[in-house]
């Protein structure tokens, strides 16, 4: 990479460090869905291959780096900018395969965890929208120029509006993630929780947030290469949004399949005491729950329910305390975020 070229291995750097982030992130969701709760699914396949893309979308970019992307046009040689636009070519293929991957992964993940009739269907038919605007994103890259090499190269040919497809795209892109989000939201306000608990849901389905704010950011970059005159030496910004925007995606879809991880390896991080603070003073209530918790072995599921009772009558002290084992080997596969929905948070 010349050493002249600042901004693209500014481009470089960051989309290197946020997909060594999100390629952890999936090794650990790897490992817990085999190896802790043993109990993979088809999302976890669809997250490694939106992983996968990420990668190829981080060596187009550096590709394009190396063959003049953060230089000034008038700088490159001609093989330089057809070298170039070959590998843009192929960023934009990968970068809209790992985005509706993401989308799929995080939808079949929402079906596990929520089996009312209702939600299954309204999930159906988001995936299925979600699915053809994934493979028009797709092919729409692929054949922006038909032929397709003229997209590289000076020839005859017939090309779609880039920008305007580019702008579509990425406004369809930010309202899917945001249907996304606000899908599981009604469902779990219909659900029997305590109130932290709802809350720390609502959390954890709401952590893609982030992706639509990155989205947004990555939107306002490609506004500004729209209006640029020397688009090698402005596209750094957008190349690196879009990179970052895929990989965020990936990490907030992995981290709520990080629970039982966590709580194997830090046991404390999740324990929770619950107590009734409008009790009279001469009754107190402690009631402690621990829900999809498992062994060290991962295996099964440990619940347990204590219950205290203070009765105090003028000299005698009565202490009830009741617990509950109970052993479940095929709840304990799966993650504590199903456990809490299916067997707590049911529908009012």
């Amino acid at each position: 990479m010349p050493p002249h070229n600042p901004r693209g291995r500014q481009a470089v750097d960051i989309s290197g460090a946020f997909t060594g982030i999100a390629a952890i992130t999936v090794l650990l969701r790897l490992y817990t869905r085999f190896f802790v709760v043993r109990r993979p699914g088809i999302e976890d396949y669809f997250i490694t291959l939106a992983m996968l893309c990420s990668v190829g979308l981080t060596i187009c970019i550096a590709i394009q780096v190396q063959n003049g992307m953060g230089r000034r046009l008038k700088e490159l040689a001609h093989n330089e900018i057809s070298n170039s636009l070959k590998a843009f070519w192929a960023s934009l293929i990968v970068y809209y395969l790992s985005l509706g991957l993401t989308k799929i992964s995080i939808l079949v993940q929402y079906r596990r965890v929520f089996t009312t009739r209702t939600f299954q269907i309204v999930c159906w038919c988001t995936m299925a929208g979600v699915g053809i605007y994934s493979v028009w994103t797709i092919f729409g890259s692929i054949f922006a120029c038909v032929p397709v090499r003229a997209f590289w190269a000076q020839m005859p040919a017939k090309c779609i509006d880039h920008f305007a497809m580019w702008f579509a795209n990425a406004a369809v892109n930010i309202v899917t993630d945001f249907t996304i989000i606000m899908l599981p939201m009604p469902v779990i306000r219909g659900l029997n929780l305590a109130r932290r608990q709802k809350q720390l849901l609502v959390g954890v389905f709401a952590i893609g947030g982030f992706v639509c704010i990155v989205s947004i950011i990555r939107l306002q970059s490609l506004v500004a290469i729209s209006k640029s005159f020397d688009p090698t030496y402005d596209n750094p910004p957008a190349a690196t949004w879009s990179s970052v925007e895929i990989n965020v995606g990936i990490i907030c879809s992995c981290l709520p399949c990080l629970r039982p991880l966590i709580a194997r390896c830090l046991p404390g991080v999740f324990s929770h005491d619950y107590s009734t603070q409008s009790a009279p003073p001469y009754r107190r209530h402690d009631l402690g729950t621990a829900l999809g918790q498992l062994d060290p072995e991962g295996s099964r599921i440990s619940s347990h329910i204590g219950s205290r009772y203070l009765y105090k009558r003028k000299d005698i002290q009565v202490v009830t305390e009741v617990s509950v084992h109970v052993e479940d080997t095929k709840a304990g596969r799966e993650s504590s975020t199903e456990t809490l929905v299916r067997n707590v948070g049911k529908p009012v």
